[in-house]
């Protein structure tokens, strides 16, 4: 069972969201993303590409000034009126990855770059969606967080340390030294797969040929996967991702061990064949 990733229900939307992201900061992000090996070997300019939930379309930029022809689809208004406003050539549109407004077979390639793993019901509409509008031979990427055993590893400690910590804390509040502890409304955000979910899901959608890559930030600075979960890790008034002294270190640790330990996400890569 996929693994399911809770975030306050106080937190903001993706409006807000968007409207404190930079296109700047975004594309800045791009120069060391650990997607850019992985399309520089398999990407081709010949042919059609989609990127299905393409936010403020830092690929899109990227890609198009780079020779390919490359369009997007969100269904945030807002995320897109930014995109145009800072790349008018931008060929991006409003629709929804699970019910894309295109004919069967248009495109050579689909990017789905951190988008499925939001529907709670899961990613099998959006995925049978990717295999109907790619081209026979057609090359999907399916990028998703990955359930790391790092992760599972600091899961399993929060897990552990409440159970310690629940009779002090019980016997504090009946005794009323302490003020009891208010549950915070949660809402569901994203799921976290392992490699063989991921794979799994893609196949059943119809695809062959699936190869899953791990990904991070290429930087030795940088870490997407340490700045989200170690915030001791985190640069002190640092950019998204930079890392610390002692998080780079760690990082440098885990990459010699196999990225496969640590990293944030992974990418599926799939054939229709």
């Amino acid at each position: 069972m996929s693994f399911k990733q809770f975030i306050p229900e106080i937190q903001e939307e993706w409006d807000a969201y968007w409207k404190k992201t930079s296109v700047e900061d975004e594309l800045g992000l791009i120069k060391t993303d650990g997607l850019r090996p992985i399309f520089a070997k398999l990407l081709t300019k010949k042919g059609k590409i989609l990127e299905a939930g393409c936010g403020l379309g830092k690929w899109i930029i990227t890609l198009s000034r780079q020779g390919y022809n490359i369009q997007g689809v969100d269904t945030n208004q807002y995320a897109l009126k930014k995109l145009k406003k800072h790349f008018p050539d931008a060929k991006a549109k409003i629709a929804d990855v699970q019910d894309l407004p295109f004919p069967d077979e248009t495109f050579d390639a689909y990017l789905s770059l951190g988008v499925v793993e939001h529907f709670e019901e899961g990613p099998e509409k959006a995925l049978r969606e990717a295999y109907r509008v790619l081209k026979k031979g057609g090359v999907a990427f399916i990028e998703v967080p990955f359930d790391s055993p790092l992760r599972k590893l600091a899961r399993a400690w929060t897990r552990t340390v409440p159970v310690i910590k629940t009779p002090a804390r019980v016997l504090l509040e009946l005794l009323g030294v302490r003020k009891k502890k208010e549950k915070i409304k949660m809402r569901f955000y994203e799921y976290r797969y392992t490699r063989q979910e991921l794979e799994s899901f893609v196949k059943k959608a119809g695809f062959k040929k699936i190869k899953i890559y791990p990904k991070d930030d290429l930087s030795d600075q940088r870490s997407i996967a340490l700045w989200l979960d170690y915030q001791k890790l985190q640069k002190s008034e640092g950019k998204m991702f930079e890392l610390n002294k002692r998080g780079s270190l760690v990082k440098r640790m885990l990459e010699a061990i196999s990225p496969l330990t640590y990293c944030a996400l992974i990418v599926a890569v799939a054939r229709k064949s």
